[in-house]
């Protein structure tokens, strides 16, 4: 019965969403954000996150700046993730303040069983900054979509 109730409310608010605007919205796709924060400097990190994304198949780099990193992911089923690093060096530990965002192309990916918190989680885990001094994670459901179904967590 919740299921169904779910289904149903989803599918008024994605109705409401084209009413309204004439097409989907920016809120209709799947999405993850989330915050790390690092006492390693952020042209390490930057560094760090480039080679990452480079050495893996699924990612294309778009765009790098200093503080910047943006790329896309394509899934074996080939749904498309725009993916970004933001980085903000901290003054108090000479650390790294890191934003990462990784949202569907398509508008009709709203459930994502957790692909954009693996797409952000994949490239830091696989860059070892999981592991560096001061290393901590912030996200919930409401910041990134699926995160407690994420299988790679």
């Amino acid at each position: 019965m919740a299921v169904r109730t779910l289904v149903v409310a989803c599918a008024l608010f994605l109705g409401m969403c084209v009413v309204i605007n004439g097409g989907p919205t920016e809120m209709t796709h799947a999405f993850c954000r989330i915050v790390w924060l690092l006492a390693v400097p952020c042209d390490q990190v930057n560094m760090a996150l480039m080679t990452q994304i480079k050495a893996m198949g699924s990612y294309k780099l778009s765009s790098v700046t200093p503080d910047l990193i943006q790329a896309n992911h394509t899934s074996a089923v080939g749904q498309v993730e725009s993916v970004n690093f933001t980085m903000i060096p901290t003054a108090m530990s000479m650390g790294c303040h890191i934003e990462g965002s990784s949202i569907s192309a398509f508008w009709f990916s709203l459930f994502d069983n957790g692909t954009n918190y693996c797409n952000l989680h994949n490239v830091i885990q696989g860059s070892g900054l999981t592991k560096a001094p001061g290393f901590m994670e912030f996200t919930n459901e409401w910041l990134c979509l699926g995160v407690g179904l994420s299988p790679c967590k």
